[in-house]
Parts: structure tokens; sequence; C-alpha cells
């Protein structure tokens, strides 16, 4: 795939609660699976971390990727006020444990809000570890992670999954959050990518998949043949990711 290394910003393990045939629950499997692609390591959420709750989900996670070295753990977060999860202090502690340099948060499915007076302390929390806050755009509005990009501007936010008519929206979010970035999966717009590095740069792009839901083949076409430089590709791939992991606090 023209010596580009993937990094990828977007897997998942678990079956879903409607179950699909072609889902994975063995985190060797889909190694094997991606590495055909030069997909070479990337981010791995639990489908529980959705459906179910984020314990249980982390729980699994751990269990998983016990053994595979190329993957990482994301865990998923949400506000302690109500017992149900660990305090800001201790989530860092075991995420650092566990080697997770990634929390996602699913506010619409957990049912809490964003706002400074119900996150503001995990935020504050992944915010001094630098742990990469990552939150799929169907649970997080554009102007919500505006807020969020504002109130923490040391922390790095990746909206996940944006469709392709969401450039209207995206681009001021750009122009006024420096610390957003965004995963390839499925921003399928004509000349997405092209636009972006134009006026953004490369380095707001780092590539993702969302295998195994969908084909990786697809997303590292979408990459390999942008109408952009190589050094730009190579940035989108996995340098950009490589980067923005090495800011996670040991």
């Amino acid at each position: 795939m023209g010596g580009f290394e993937f990094f990828d910003f977007n897997i998942c393990l678990g079956m879903p609660r409607i179950p699909m045939y072609h889902f994975e629950q063995d985190a060797s499997v889909v190694e094997a699976q991606l590495a055909r692609l030069n997909i070479t390591g990337g981010l791995v959420r639990h489908t529980l971390g959705e459906e179910s709750h984020p314990s249980q989900a982390n729980r699994h996670l751990t269990r998983a990727l016990d053994g595979v070295e190329r993957f990482r753990p994301v865990w998923a977060v949400m506000p302690h006020w109500t017992g149900e999860f660990p305090a800001p202090a201790r989530v860092v502690a075991e995420m650092k444990s566990a080697g997770a340099p990634a929390a996602v948060i699913y506010p619409e499915t957990h049912g809490f809000s964003i706002s400074s007076f119900a996150t503001g302390a995990l935020l504050e929390a992944l915010e001094e570890a630098g742990i990469v806050l990552m939150a799929p755009q169907s649970q997080v509005s554009l102007e919500a992670i505006t807020k969020i990009a504002r109130a923490h501007p040391a922390l790095h936010v990746v909206l996940m999954e944006v469709g392709y008519r969401k450039a209207r929206d995206l681009y001021p979010l750009f122009e006024q959050c420096a610390n957003v970035r965004i995963e390839t999966s499925t921003y399928m717009l004509h000349n997405g990518i092209e636009e972006i590095c134009h006026f953004f740069g490369a380095e707001r792009l780092l590539f993702g998949s969302r295998c195994p839901l969908y084909n990786p083949g697809a997303a590292v076409a979408g990459v390999t043949y942008a109408g952009i430089g190589d050094e730009e590709k190579r940035l989108i791939a996995g340098k950009n990711a490589v980067g923005l992991l090495e800011g996670v606090r040991r």
C-alpha cells in the first residue's frame, strides 16, 4: 500500500447487542486481518462500553488484549458522582496501569451531561494526564465538542465517525479549536481529506477504519489515493497518532 504504515484509531471488539457475523471477539484474529493491509497497530474499544457499562467494557477489553502487543486499549469513562464509576484520579491511575492512552465517552447513551458541572472533573483529570479524549459524533454534537475543547485547551480531543455532511460545522470547529482532530473512517466527503489538509494541515487527521463494522480496505484506500503529498499521507496514516499518544504522561 504505497509504503505507508497505518495506525488505526477506530477498532472495536466484542459482539454488539444485535449480533453481526463479521464482528470479532478475538483480538489476535483482528490483528492478523489488519496486518495484511499494513495496519500495524491501533486503539481498540469494546462494544460493551456503549451498549452496557463502561466498567464492564474495560474489564473485558483488558482480558481481550492480553498478549496482543500491537493494540492499545481505549477505556470507556463516565462521571463518578452516583458511585457507578470510580473518581477521576482513580480512573487515570487505572488507565495508566492498563496502558490505556485514550478514553471514550458515550454521554447520549449513558445519560450524562458533558457540561463542566457534571463532567468537568473527569475531563480535567484526563487533560492533566495527557490522556486523549475520544467521542463518537453521534454521541456528542460539534457544538458540545467546541465547548469541551475551549474549556480544556490542553486536552487532545478526537471526534470519531464524522459524517460527510458535517464539513460546514467542522471547519469553524477546526478554526477555533487547535486541540481537536477527527479520525477518517466515515469522513467520505469528495476531496474531504484534501481540503482539510489544505486549510488546516494533515495534522488534524488520524487514520481510522471502524473495523470490523466497515471493511478497513476502504479506509486505507481513502488515504493512500488521496490527492495529497506522501508526507501528508504518512502523517495521517500513523505519524500523527504516534506523536499524539507519546504525550500520555506515565
